[in-house]
């Protein structure tokens, strides 16, 4: 009996949006609606916002591949750096 109320709220949730959506459409297609100039309004601002996080995500993956790049080039000047400092210390070693 439960797993039936939670498929049933399941459905809900999920069909919620898209009624929603219909609802939107049809205020849209009516040139009489009173409050289409401020729909239109608010969606022009939503795409607006769905570009400006768009780009935001882009910088944001871009900055995480270069971090990712740096801290490669820093590991591998470490590794350099340790096996050039072995190499003088066996240099200096063998002259004493």
């Amino acid at each position: 009996m439960e797993i039936e109320i939670l498929k049933e709220s399941n459905n809900k949730k999920e069909m919620l949006p898209q009624v929603v959506n219909r609802i939107f459409s049809i205020c849209k297609a009516d040139p009489h609606f009173k409050l289409k100039s401020e729909m239109q309004s608010v969606e022009e601002k939503l795409n607006e916002l769905k570009e400006k996080v768009d780009k935001q995500q882009k910088l944001l993956d871009r900055s995480n591949e270069l971090t990712e790049s740096v801290k490669r080039r820093i590991s591998l000047i470490q590794e350099e750096n340790e096996t050039r400092q072995n190499e003088l210390l066996e240099t200096l070693g063998s002259e004493l």
